[in-house]
């Protein structure tokens, strides 16, 4: 499913805005069918009627009535109906409230105004998707229903107050659970361990190749992973190969043994073992499942 590179804010000339939906199936908002695609607006969608499956990153699952999401800027996204809602003569609709905010417009404040770092430390969270749930979803839904009244300076600071909300509440958590969130408090040494991770994940990677990048000893080297990333290396390799994996699945259409080599398998049956024990299926049951869902748009 390629993945499609888009902006909102020039195209609904508005840099906060309320969109709500009602209609036989979900579509993008310039598009008439629905699209993997990724902006650099922040993006708060609730959906109040329809069902069916959403993958944020690299993240698959079904979504129902009452499903809240708050991404950040440039995070892949797609919402899919279930394929009822394409069937001839189908009476169901889909009904969602989504905003879209343009980061730039809070950016000077978020920089200044210590009394809006939690806000600006969430939104920094929604790089890997935050769920809404609970008593916080509801007071937020009452408000985002209200919200396509407001005008001017009392829509953005309902706007802020909907994002404070979401930075203080404990009903939410992060969706992107298979890659791992790098701390910007990384030393110097374990960011060139990363980075050289990062650029080396079709390769083979060995213990000894990473302690020589830090300029430590094995021992040494697995002792100070552990205690700054609070798991070994081999685990921390695995998850970054199965993160790339599902992103490849998602959005390069090439076999599955290109893509275990492109993830540094040699073995496609282990890499098939591997992913399977990590996402819960199979690559190839995870590929066909988004591939299906995709072509019903």
């Amino acid at each position: 499913m390629r993945l499609l590179q888009t902006e909102i804010t020039p195209y609904i000339n508005n840099s906060l805005f309320l969109d709500f939906r009602d209609q036989p199936y979900l579509s993008s908002l310039n598009n008439a069918q629905a699209s993997f695609h990724k902006h650099p607006e922040l993006q708060l969608t609730f959906i109040l009627e329809g069902f069916g499956k959403r993958i944020i990153g690299n993240e698959v699952a079904q979504f129902e009535p009452g499903d809240m999401v708050f991404i950040g800027s440039n995070v892949p996204h797609i919402w899919l109906s279930d394929p009822v809602f394409y069937e001839e003569g189908s009476s169901l609709r889909s009904k969602v409230i989504t905003v879209y905010i343009n980061p730039k417009i809070f950016q000077q404040m978020f920089d200044f105004v210590n009394e809006f770092d939690g806000i600006r430390d969430m939104i920094q969270q929604a790089s890997k998707g935050i769920n809404i749930y609970g008593e916080t979803r509801n007071i937020i839904a009452e408000k985002l229903i209200t919200l396509s009244s407001k005008k001017g300076f009392e829509k953005a600071m309902d706007l802020l107050q909907i994002m404070n909300i979401i930075s203080v509440s404990s009903e939410k958590n992060l969706i992107i659970s298979k890659d791992i969130e790098e701390p910007v408090t990384h030393s110097d040494r374990l960011l060139e361990v990363i980075n050289f991770i990062k650029d080396n994940l079709h390769e083979q990677i060995t213990l000894e190749q990473v302690a020589e990048v830090a300029c430590m000893t094995v021992p040494s080297f697995c002792r100070f992973f552990k205690n700054k990333v609070k798991k070994t290396f081999l685990q921390y390799l695995v998850e970054q190969r199965m993160a790339h994996a599902c992103k490849l699945l998602i959005e390069v259409d090439k076999p599955i043994s290109d893509i275990a080599s492109m993830c540094g398998y040699n073995s496609n049956s282990h890499f098939c073992k591997v992913f399977r024990e990590h996402i819960g299926q199979s690559p190839y049951q995870y590929k066909c499942s988004i591939a299906k869902s995709a072509e019903l748009c």
